[in-house]
C-alpha cells in the first residue's frame, strides 16, 4: 500500500510541475517583475531536464525551474570522461563573437599586421589613463611584428558622464573622443597614451555604442582582450604572452 501511494504521490507532483510550467514568455515576464538589476536578455530551454536558461543583459546566465519558483545563479559545469567544461562560458563566447560580428570595422581603431600573412585579431576595450593600457599599447608594434592584428575599442573606464544626473562627460570620455574625431586616430591614440596632452575636439563618436557592448560583455576593467573565438580575458599581456595565448608561438 505505501508503494502504491508512494507511486501516486510522484505522480501528481510531476503533473502538477508540468501543469505550473511557464513558457519561455511567462518566465520572461517573471522574472522581470524581479529586482534582479538587469535586463533579461534571453530564455531558452537549456541543457539541464526541467530547467530555463537565462542569460541576462551583461551575459551572466540563471538556470531557472519550468515554474519560476527556484533559480541558480552562476555557470554550469559538463563532466565529460575525465575533463570538466564550462557550458555557460562556451555560450559567452559564442555571443560575444556574434556581437563583435555586427560592429562595424570603421568604427574601430586598427593597428593591422606588420607580417607577411595575419595569424590572429584580437579586439581590445581600451582608455586613455589606464596604466596598463599604457602598457600594452607599448607592445602593439610587436604584436603586430608576430602577425597579430589590434583592434582598439573606446571604453572609459569612468564612465559617459561625471553622475547619472548630470550632463558633463567624463575626462576618460572627452580624452577617447579626442582621439576618435582626430584624422589621424592611431597617431593621437599612441600620443595619448604617453601621456602628453592632445587637442580636445568633439564630434559623432561610437563610444558610447562601445562602451554599452563591453557592459554587455561584462567588461569590468581594462584593457580587456576579446579573441576570435569569443574568448575574453582582462588585464595586461605581452606580445609574447598573448602570441603563447592565441597558439601562434
Amino acid at each position: 500500500m505505501k508503494s502504491v501511494f508512494f507511486v501516486f504521490t510522484l505522480w501528481t507532483f510531476f503533473v502538477s510541475s508540468s501543469v505550473l510550467a511557464l513558457n519561455a514568455q511567462e518566465l520572461r515576464l517573471k522574472l522581470s517583475q524581479l529586482s534582479l538589476g538587469l535586463e533579461v536578455e534571453t530564455v531558452l530551454t537549456g541543457p539541464l531536464d526541467g530547467f530555463y536558461r537565462v542569460v541576462l543583459s551583461d551575459g551572466s546566465v540563471l538556470h531557472t525551474t519550468e515554474n519560476g519558483n527556484y533559480f541558480i545563479y552562476g555557470d554550469l559545469f559538463r563532466v565529460e570522461k575525465d575533463k570538466v567544461y564550462n557550458h555557460d562560458e562556451k555560450e559567452r563566447n559564442e555571443r560575444r563573437r556574434g556581437m563583435l560580428s555586427d560592429v562595424d570595422e570603421s568604427e574601430l581603431i586598427i593597428f593591422a599586421s606588420t607580417s607577411d600573412q595575419t595569424l590572429a585579431t584580437i579586439t581590445v576595450f581600451t582608455d586613455i589613463d589606464c596604466g596598463f593600457c599604457r602598457k600594452f599599447h607599448e607592445d602593439v608594434p610587436e604584436m603586430n611584428r608576430l602577425g597579430i592584428t589590434v583592434r582598439y575599442m573606446a571604453f572609459p573606464r569612468n564612465g559617459i558622464f561625471e553622475d547619472q544626473v548630470s550632463e558633463e562627460y567624463t575626462s576618460e570620455f572627452k580624452k577617447l573622443r579626442s582621439v576618435w574625431c582626430s584624422d589621424r586616430q592611431r597617431f593621437y591614440l599612441t600620443l595619448a597614451k604617453t601621456g602628453a596632452g592632445i587637442a580636445e575636439k568633439e564630434c559623432d563618436t561610437p563610444i558610447v555604442k562601445h562602451y554599452a557592448l563591453g557592459q554587455k560583455m561584462n567588461v569590468a576593467g581594462t584593457p580587456t582582450i576579446v579573441n576570435e573565438d569569443g574568448r575574453m580575458t582582462m588585464g595586461y599581456r605581452s606580445a609574447s604572452q598573448l602570441a603563447l595565448e592565441l597558439g601562434i608561438q
